[in-house]
């Protein structure tokens, strides 16, 4: 028979018992506070070995290779797989962008595993730094499809190509654009003309490419149904947006996930960036398209300025417009800013970044650090800090200035930003 005293102490240890375990409960599904990840100490060797030592001339035609990382002086890494030349305009330049391929899924840097990877070259970011602020930014604001990168030093067939910034492909795959398969990541591509395949829109007339479905893979062709599903959902889109009625119940935010086009905007604004071409997901039938990944900062951070968002390329030397607004007044957005629920949507977002930034900058001093002894050789390789390159108007005569220019743009446009969207009312 047990006593009241007993009961009561039984009692009293039973709910202690239930609150620890809610406590601990509690504690495993709290929100962990956002920070950048570590960075990780030297930059790494990727050595690329063709097969037969063959040039890389070509961008459609792949070599067989083998590729080797060296880490802290110790190899880390050895796969076969083939390699090819990449890009658009870039092509052009003497440091040449490239595109590898393994023949079996690797993780790279403790990536998540993938074929498919990509050596940036950057040869018109003097920098070396663009590339991992748009990384940065991206993971500060949590978007949906992320890029992964690191530095490295290249070799090809024992030759020093070069800094570049080893990053992943953007594609349909777990842990990139992880879709379904009757999704879509397509482009508004602004050599569409180089592309096997693409369409273009009734309302706007922009064209887009084809990333997945992937047309050279025989995935789609043009006049099949899937081919007729996303022409017929962007020209519907265009339709509704452009439309007097566009904010209506029946409007377009039926058809696009606002958060996702506030993420962006945010991004391509607050880093200025200048580029024509822009990634669009439908990540299944009957779900809201999405903009991103965010993708080519060559041209960003005040390295290149528009007059006007149609205009072109103005010549150096030039002091670039460091509070120009870009993306407010172009491509959707122009439209999609007369959209009360979207300016709330850009407002609840940029209060996420705005607490990060902070964080960015110390991750992106420490990314400049260890990056700051492997750009000698670099600069050394490719004698252009006195120089203008490409779209850039800007010309700071060392790899210091430079980066120095990209910390204190971001602080700069971070200010301007954040009163600009303050500011923001429906139109």
């Amino acid at each position: 028979m047990i006593d009241m005293k007993s009961l009561r102490l039984f009692s009293v240890f039973i709910a202690l018992a239930v609150s620890i375990l809610s406590c601990s409960k509690q504690d495993e599904h709290a929100e962990v506070p956002w920070k950048p990840a570590p960075v990780q100490d030297g930059v790494p060797v990727v050595e690329v070995y063709v097969d037969g030592e063959e040039e890389i001339v070509s961008k459609d035609d792949y070599l067989k290779a083998t590729v080797v990382i060296t880490e802290d002086g110790k190899p880390s890494f050895s796969s076969r797989g083939k390699i090819k030349g990449r890009g658009n305009f870039t092509w052009n330049y003497p440091k040449k962008p490239y595109k590898i391929k393994f023949d079996e899924k690797q993780s790279v840097f403790g990536f998540p595993e993938n074929k498919d990877w990509v050596l940036l070259a950057d040869y018109c970011d003097k920098s070396l730094m663009r590339t991992a602020y748009m990384c940065e930014l991206s993971a500060a604001l949590e978007t949906d499809y992320q890029l992964r990168y690191r530095h490295v030093k290249l070799y090809i067939n024992k030759e020093y190509r070069g800094v570049y910034t080893f990053i992943d492909q953007i594609e349909k795959k777990k842990h990139r654009v992880d879709i379904e398969d009757d999704g879509y990541l397509f482009e508004n591509d602004n050599y569409y003309m180089n592309e096997p395949l693409h369409f273009t829109t009734s309302v706007k007339r922009y064209p887009f490419t084809f990333k997945y479905p992937d047309p050279e893979d025989g995935e789609i062709a043009e006049g099949d149904e899937k081919y007729e599903y996303i022409r017929n959902f962007m020209n519907s889109f265009e339709t509704l947006l452009y439309s007097d009625g566009f904010l209506s119940r029946d409007g377009y935010r039926n058809m696009v996930d606002l958060h996702s086009f506030a993420k962006w905007f945010i991004l391509a604004e607050l880093t200025a960036t200048q580029d024509l071409n822009m990634y669009y997901v439908l990540p299944t039938r009957g779900a809201k398209l999405q903009a991103g990944p965010l993708w080519d900062s060559e041209y960003s951070f005040g390295i290149s300025y528009r007059s006007d968002p149609a205009g072109a390329w103005a010549t150096p030397p030039f002091e670039p417009v460091w509070d120009q607004k870009i993306w407010s007044r172009w491509k959707y957005y122009s439209r999609m800013l007369r959209d009360p629920f979207f300016i709330e949507a850009i407002k609840a977002e940029w209060a996420v970044l705005k607490e990060r930034i902070p964080a960015v900058q110390e991750k992106m001093a420490a990314v400049s650090e260890n990056v700051s002894v492997a750009q000698k050789s670099n600069f050394e390789k490719w004698q252009i800090l006195d120089s203008y390159e490409g779209a850039g108007l800007i010309c700071l005569g060392s790899w210091e200035e430079e980066v120095a220019y990209c910390a204190d743009f971001l602080k700069f446009r971070v200010q301007w930003l954040d009163e600009f969207i303050q500011n923001l009312e429906w139109m």
